[in-house]
């Protein structure tokens, strides 16, 4: 990855397919992890430390409750995108707290 909003985008990406193919609760369960080439990765178990800058489990992010409870009121796709996005959100912040390759990546990338 060459910049944090291209971090983002990835999970986001990840997020949204974790979401579709194993749902909500899977999603809170698992971990999220930054590797030392700054590519983020969902696992369903806890991911391996080695291999891993960071990991963050998601049950530990205040907006994977939130999504949570969205997803089980069955809200509507636009209210599930911006819990979505707070979750991508809350581990950007936790990413940029706990790795320093992680802040030495330009907010945007130059191309």
């Amino acid at each position: 990855m060459r910049s944090r909003r291209q971090v983002g985008e990835r999970a986001a990406h990840v997020i949204d397919r974790v979401i579709f193919d194993m749902g909500v609760d899977r999603l809170v369960q698992g971990t999220f992890a930054l590797d030392r080439r700054c590519r983020p990765y969902f696992s369903s178990a806890c991911a391996e430390p080695g291999r891993a800058d960071v990991v963050v489990a998601l049950a530990q992010l205040e907006e994977c409750a939130a999504l949570r409870a969205a997803a089980g009121s069955d809200a509507d796709p636009e209210a599930l995108r911006a819990h979505t996005a707070a979750v991508v959100a809350g581990l950007l912040r936790e990413f940029e707290a706990r790795s320093a390759r992680f802040r030495a990546l330009p907010a945007a990338s130059a191309d």
